[in-house]
């Protein structure tokens, strides 16, 4: 499991801190409200590269013009969405769905044995019967031959400010959204080697400022300056 953590950990934090930007700048728009879901976009794409053996599906679905991806892993029997933590705050507040959003009907369907600390929670969801969530699980999760009785889904949410993954967690949830365990994969994340190399170069470059500025100034050589006195006397 913590193999499968550290390979999405690096994942996100490449797909935003390196391909997104490089994306982002490429584009020259004028107005970028494309942006918000090109984040998305571009970890769904880098996570098709990266889990691409036999033991990972990537599994695409659709909500509405919408499409999402979830991590299958058939060795740990997990199921595992990423989304922002924003996002993952603000979908449970939503009022007056005519459907469950699917992270209620994945939760409901997978995790609801999970116990959970009722006192550390998402704001609840207003609940469906039982077999909306039944026949939307099956929608979700159509053209998979895997049975899912013995599998666990998992939350993936990440914070992403001035260009940089600043937070990370891994979320067990109960089926009413309350948290059972909450972990973080920032020390999953190796520090970026250019960051390192750059520092590195600002802290060489002061020490050669500050070599300079000491050095003790050329002046004349004792042995011209005596030869000079004798030459004058």
């Amino acid at each position: 499991m913590e193999k499968l953590k550290e390979t999405i950990a690096i994942t996100i934090v490449e797909a935003l801190e390196q391909d997104f930007i490089d994306k982002k700048y490429s584009l020259d728009l004028d107005s970028k409200n494309c942006l918000g879901m090109m984040k998305s976009d571009v970890i769904n794409t880098n996570l098709k590269k990266k889990f691409n053996s036999e033991r990972y599906i990537v599994h695409k679905f659709n909500r509405y013009a919408w499409e999402g991806r979830f991590i299958i892993d058939l060795e740990t029997k997990s199921l595992i969405s990423i989304t922002s933590i924003s996002n993952l705050n603000h979908v449970p507040k939503v009022k007056g769905r005519k459907i469950p959003h699917y992270m209620q009907t994945i939760l409901h369907c997978l995790n609801e044995e999970v116990k959970s600390n009722q006192q550390m929670s998402f704001e609840g969801f207003e609940e469906f019967d039982s077999e909306v969530y039944e026949e939307d699980f099956e929608k979700i999760l159509s053209g998979l031959d895997v049975n899912f009785n013995e599998f666990t889904y998992y939350v993936v949410a990440y914070d992403f400010k001035s260009n940089k993954v600043v937070d990370m967690n891994w979320y067990l949830l109960g089926s009413g959204f309350n948290i059972a365990e909450e972990t973080s994969m920032m020390e999953l994340v190796k520090p970026d080697f250019m960051d390192l190399t750059t520092s590195q170069e600002i802290i060489d470059e002061q020490d050669k400022s500050i070599n300079e500025q000491s050095r003790p100034g050329k002046g004349v050589k004792l042995g011209l300056k005596e030869e000079v006195l004798k030459k004058e006397g």
